[in-house]
């Protein structure tokens, strides 16, 4: 079968449709405010590069009268994985672990991320939090990252993600490990804030670094969250965070009047 392609940003919706209507909102950040066409038209690309990940059609992105990002997406989608892949910034970030960071205290929080039950998404983000503040400014970003795919792995319970860094990532991925190697300092691994692995690197690196450009992230996510997290490191990260603040299932005529409409 041939590859989707992403849906362009059209400025009006697809009519007749029958499906499902997300709209997103960009939030203000201390950069750059929600209502700037330009942000909206930047997120708005970025969130049709991600559409194309969900392999289904026809689907529409456009700008709505109301400043929001509208996404219609057919019947037959996935809607969480599409709030998944929408919902989140994705924002990876590579943050050495502070030299003066206390090892002991920063290993009992790893312990408790890894073992906990943290269905309340405040309560993992008062944990990431508590991570975040062992670990240095990040080092590398996603704008460093050429592409992102799964990668064969032998456990059951886990996947991997196989980043490939473009040439300047790939320098700076090499200084970073030949910094932390043999040290027992960790490199965390973010997205959006949220750690995803804190590896140690080997003294054997502490000459040159890791070389070739690629780095694998392990974690106890599923194949399913693996696979979103590769597709939003893939697209780019959004330039600001968005929030998605309507979900429908709607039909519209060819006149694009609304037929019917359920809230999701």
């Amino acid at each position: 079968m041939a590859p989707f392609t992403a849906p362009p940003v059209n400025a009006e919706p697809l009519c007749p449709f029958e499906g499902t209507d997300l709209r997103l909102q960009v939030q203000a950040t201390a950069s750059a405010a929600m209502s700037d066409p330009d942000l909206l038209q930047t997120v708005a690309i970025l969130v049709a590069e991600r559409i194309n990940e969900l392999d289904v059609s026809p689907a529409a992105v456009f700008l709505n009268e109301e400043g929001q990002i509208q996404v219609q997406l057919p019947l037959e989608t996935d809607i969480e994985q599409a709030i998944q892949l929408l919902s989140s910034q994705g924002e990876l970030t590579f943050r050495a672990q502070k030299a003066s960071a206390d090892a002991a205290a920063l290993n009992l929080l790893l312990r408790e991320l890894a073992m906990a039950d943290l269905a309340n998404d405040a309560d993992r983000e008062t944990l990431n939090a508590d991570i975040l503040q062992f670990f240095e400014a990040p080092q590398i970003r996603s704008g460093d990252v050429g592409d992102a795919n799964l990668r064969d792995s032998r456990s059951v319970v886990s996947s991997e993600i196989l980043l490939e860094f473009n040439e300047a990532g790939a320098q700076a991925f090499a200084d970073l490990t030949r910094n932390v190697a043999g040290t027992g300092r960790a490199i965390g691994l973010f997205l959006d804030d949220e750690l995803l692995s804190a590896p140690i690197v080997d003294v054997s690196y502490a000459d040159t670094g890791i070389l070739g450009g690629q780095a694998v992230i392990s974690g106890a996510f599923s194949q399913a969250d693996a696979a979103t997290i590769a597709a939003q490191i893939r697209s780019g990260a959004f330039p600001a965070p968005t929030e998605v603040v309507s979900l429908q299932t709607v039909v519209l005529n060819d006149a694009c009047e609304v037929i019917s409409s359920d809230r999701l």
